[in-house]
């Protein structure tokens, strides 16, 4: 009786404790969030939806003003409450990201639908609770912004910014109604994975790399959601969700990497010569019918002015891009897809390889490869997408297509359908953006046996071949091989055409001083970006020129006959030479020395912490992706240019691997930390680790959690 007494007056004091110091929310109580020693967020709820609501609370936490900016821009109204160009918000209105979020939350379970709900009002709690320290503009939300957020998301990866482009440039545009600019990105998106077999583990148990590459300013977050008989899950997700996307559970893991099916198709109508507002299709006149947006952009003496502008729609879909006698519509896989958050949180509660593949089978997620491992000792590889099943007749996809019937698709590829691995015999499944007809190179998928329109004609990327290298380095890994192979930084572009950059120096006569001593920083060069490396800066510079002067760089290009050892060599040695000189300048010009360290021009900066860098962008062959922006004193730097803006750079910043033994061993890094807020040690915390290539275990288990406690609270404490 004493002990229940006792418990009685805990359970008393900890509801006074909440009253007295939170505004009321009755999900609040329910869920409790410990933080561990690294500001990650451990969630332990009574219910799903209360597990949502401490993810709004603890991101809110964490990156607040970002969520809020990705909120108003999904609606439409970044100008509106920031200022700047409308064009963001036409672009979000004209695709319906807010209106089709809206038009499809009741295709959401009953739990999705409050998680989203959950998650907005915990979000708004927290704004609430901290009005005093947040911008004014910030308004309140609700759960079709939480869903308009990541289809948002969605779309900044699908949509087929590059094909429209094209078509703009074929076709010049010749006035009348508006057509969409799509917005642009700075950094190529990118990622690795690897899945490793037990026959290819030292351990015998399968392991799983989880390896986003994505610009530092989109924030991933990572964090364990459980909920006792539900859910168990330790993952990551961009801010702004409640769903995690990628992670494991104690039975199975996976991850992602960027892929390009093509989710789209724009179909090239003529005019009626008759009627221009009209279009043919399949011998008839068809009315184009037009509809105008307005946008509210916001003036510097804080008023708001409207601007419109209309479009035109088809049958088909909307107008992407109009000449005088032709319109180009757009179908959408991407646009019509609703689903995949569903789809996401159900892997995330999966047990075993069987349920994981049925819940895949609903083929939600419009894109991403996936690669898997769990505790079975099972390994995955799916070419995942939301592809449309079109008559495949020679007709290349990629471009227009022709606006007739037999070419217009009305229905979707299934899973089965899908390039896959399950199991393969060389224990392991790799991917790095490639196609995946090269997923491993003991068990190469056969293109011809899918339709051409599977991504087609696209190269064995350098930093594919560099991951297959490493793979195939040793006969079994080890979760630690695993980490340490993660940052190897050889440049595998120096080993195809430096031997032919060094032959041209040597045979210059008379010899040229500068380039002998090029040759000679080259020479001694060890091919890697290490941050003590000496020439590596040198020679990304003289590529960088180089590449951009001529046609066709290589002397001989990518084929896919020779997949994995092409390209090759130097197309324009004489070219090469003049650049290589140019980079001597350049170097001596900026750094003083064309030999200058590497980690002294490669930086990770993060708010006080100043470290030296090394990795490289992936095209230059590296595994361990690192891009960089050009601050004022000349340096390049991932991460804090400008204290006021977004990070700067990207590539590398959230890796996980996971071994799945018993118990589970897992270990993460999240380079910018588990939160923006300067103010916390937990923004910047990482970067040492990450510049010395460490990680920290994964806190998956409650003993583990409770002896690395440094924060546990209800959210509105």
């Amino acid at each position: 009786m004493t002990c229940a007494f006792f418990r009685f007056v805990l359970l008393i004091g900890a509801a006074a404790t909440l009253a007295a110091g939170a505004v009321q929310h009755p999900l609040a109580a329910n869920v409790t969030i410990r933080r561990d020693n690294y500001g990650v967020p451990h969630i332990l709820a009574k219910s799903e939806e209360a597990a949502a609501f401490g993810m709004g609370w603890a991101q809110a936490e964490d990156h607040c003003i970002e969520i809020a900016r990705r909120f108003v821009g999904s609606r439409g109204d970044q100008a509106k409450y920031l200022g700047g160009s409308p064009d963001s918000d036409f672009f979000v209105k004209r695709y319906g990201v807010y209106s089709r979020s809206k038009a499809n939350f009741s295709k959401l379970s009953p739990v999705l639908q409050a998680m989203m709900t959950a998650y907005a009002d915990a979000f708004n709690l927290y704004v609430e609770t901290h009005r005093e320290d947040l911008p004014s503009w910030i308004p309140k939300f609700d759960a079709i912004d939480v869903v308009a957020q990541g289809r948002a998301q969605i779309t900044r990866f699908a949509f087929p910014r590059a094909v429209i482009d094209t078509i703009v440039k074929k076709y010049p545009e010749s006035g009348g109604v508006a057509s969409i600019a799509p917005p642009r990105e700075e950094l190529p998106w990118g990622s690795n994975m690897w899945a490793i077999a037990p026959s290819r583990s030292k351990s015998g148990h399968a392991m799983l790399l989880g390896n986003p590459h994505q610009p530092w300013a989109a924030l991933y977050w990572e964090a364990q959601i459980t909920v006792p008989g539900k859910i168990n899950f330790f993952g990551g997700t961009f801010v702004g969700s409640p769903v995690l996307t990628t992670g494991f559970n104690e039975h199975l893991g996976w991850t992602h990497t960027v892929n390009y099916p093509d989710l789209d198709d724009i179909y090239v109508l003529n005019r009626d010569p008759e009627h221009t507002d009209h279009y043919i299709y399949d011998g008839k006149s068809m009315p184009l019918s037009k509809s105008s947006i307005d946008v509210e952009v916001r003036q510097p003496d804080g008023t708001l002015k409207t601007v419109t502008r209309t479009y035109e729609d088809t049958h088909l879909g909307p107008v992407v891009h109009h000449t005088k006698d032709r319109v180009f519509a757009l179908k959408s896989a991407t646009l019509a897809a609703s689903e995949y958050a569903e789809e996401w949180y159900a892997l995330s509660k999966a047990s075993n390889w069987n349920e994981f593949h049925s819940i895949l089978k609903r083929n939600e997620i419009p894109m991403f490869n996936l690669t898997y491992a769990d505790a079975a000792g099972n390994i995955f590889y799916l070419w995942n997408g939301t592809v449309p099943k079109r008559i495949d007749d020679g007709t290349d996809y990629r471009f227009e297509v022709p606006g007739d019937p037999k070419h217009v698709w009305t229905s979707l590829h299934s899973t089965d359908e899908l390039p896959q691995l399950f199991d393969p015999k060389g224990g392991y499944v790799q991917n790095c953006n490639a196609p995946p007809w090269w997923t491993s190179l003991t068990d190469p998928l056969d293109p011809s046996k899918y339709p051409s329109y599977f991504e087609p004609g696209r190269p064995l990327s350098l930093r594919t071949m560099m991951s297959l290298r490493l793979l195939e380095s040793q006969p079994k890994l080890s979760l630690a091989d695993i980490q340490r192979l993660k940052f190897d930084p050889h440049v595998l572009l120096a080993d195809r055409v430096k031997p032919d950059l060094l032959a041209a120096i040597r045979a210059v006569q008379p010899r040229n001083p500068v380039l002998t001593r090029a040759a000679a920083i080259l020479d001694a060069w060890d091919n890697t970006s290490a941050a003590k490396s000496r020439g590596a800066a040198l020679f990304l510079r003289f590529w960088e020129t180089y590449s951009h002067a001529v046609p066709q760089p290589y002397a001989r290009p990518w084929s896919q006959r020779n997949a994995t050892s092409t390209p090759v060599g130097l197309s324009e040695p004489r070219v090469a030479l003049d650049h290589l000189e140019k980079a001597m300048d350049w170097m001596r010009t900026n750094y003083g020395s064309e030999d200058a360290v590497y980690g002294d021009i490669y930086r990770i900066r993060l708010g006080d912490v100043d470290l030296p860098a090394d990795g490289t962008d992936g095209i230059y062959g590296s595994f361990h992706v690192l891009q960089y922006a050009r601050a004022k004193d000349g340096k390049y730097v991932a991460g804090t240019v400008d204290p006021e803006k977004p990070f700067a750079g990207g590539g590398d910043g959230w890796i996980m691997t996971i071994e799945f033994a018993k118990p589970v061993t897992a270990y993460s890094l999240l380079a910018y930390g588990e939160t923006s807020d300067p103010k916390s040690r937990h923004s910047t915390d990482q970067a040492r680790l990450f510049a010395d290539h460490q990680f920290k275990p994964v806190r998956f288990y409650e003993r583990d959690i409770q002896s690395h406690l440094e924060r546990k609270y209800h959210p509105g404490e």
